[in-house]
C-alpha cells in the first residue's frame, strides 16, 4: 500500500504495527513463534542467558522470602518453633522455582514439584505426621501467595508512582 499523504501513512502504520512495536524492537530481531495456529513476535528471543550471580541472587532472595513464610506457617500450626528450620524449608522450593523458569518448563509442573519439595522439607525438618505436614504446607502456600501479592503490589505501586 502506498500512502499519498502523511495522514494516510499514519493509518497504514497503525494498521500494520504490532503490539511489540511500542517496545522499539526491530522486526528483524524478533522470532515468529507459532501459537495456536497464529504467530506472535517474540521479543523474548532477545533475552540473554542470566549470569550465575543473578541466578544465585534470585534463589537467595526467593529462599529468604519462602523461609519467612514457612516460619509464619509453622508458627501458626505448631506454636513456637526454631527459625533455623524454616531456612531449610525455603531453599528447596526456591531452587525448584528458579530451575523451572530457567529450563522453560510448564508452570503447573513447577508448582507441583515445589509443593512436593516443600512438604518433604517440612516433614523432615519439623518431624511431623503427614496430616500436620499437609496442613503446614497448605498454610505455607496460602501465606506465600497472599504476602507475595501484597509485597509485589506495593512494589509496583511504588515503582509506578509519578516522580
Amino acid at each position: 500500500m502506498r500512502a499519498t499523504n502523511p495522514t494516510d501513512r499514519a493509518v497504514v502504520v497503525a494498521r500494520w504495527s504490532s503490539p511489540n512495536d511500542r517496545f522499539d524492537t526491530p522486526r528483524g530481531l524478533c522470532v515468529a513463534m507459532p501459537v495456536a495456529g497464529s504467530s506472535l513476535l517474540a521479543p523474548l528471543a532477545l533475552q540473554a542467558t542470566p549470569s550465575p550471580t543473578a541466578v544465585l541472587g534470585t534463589v537467595g532472595l526467593l529462599a529468604l522470602f519462602l523461609s519467612i513464610t514457612a516460619h509464619l506457617a509453622a508458627r501458626n500450626v505448631l506454636g513456637d518453633v526454631a527459625v533455623i528450620k524454616a531456612l531449610g524449608v525455603g531453599i528447596g522450593p526456591a531452587v525448584v522455582s528458579t530451575g523451572t523458569a530457567l529450563l522453560s518448563l510448564p508452570g503447573v509442573l513447577g508448582v507441583f514439584f515445589a509443593l512436593v519439595v516443600d512438604a518433604v522439607a517440612i516433614r523432615l525438618l519439623y518431624q511431623q505426621p503427614p496430616r500436620t505436614t499437609g496442613l503446614i504446607t497448605a498454610i505455607h502456600a496460602v501465606i506465600t501467595i497472599i504476602l507475595g501479592t501484597v509485597v509485589g503490589g506495593a512494589a509496583i505501586l511504588y515503582l509506578s508512582a509519578p516522580g
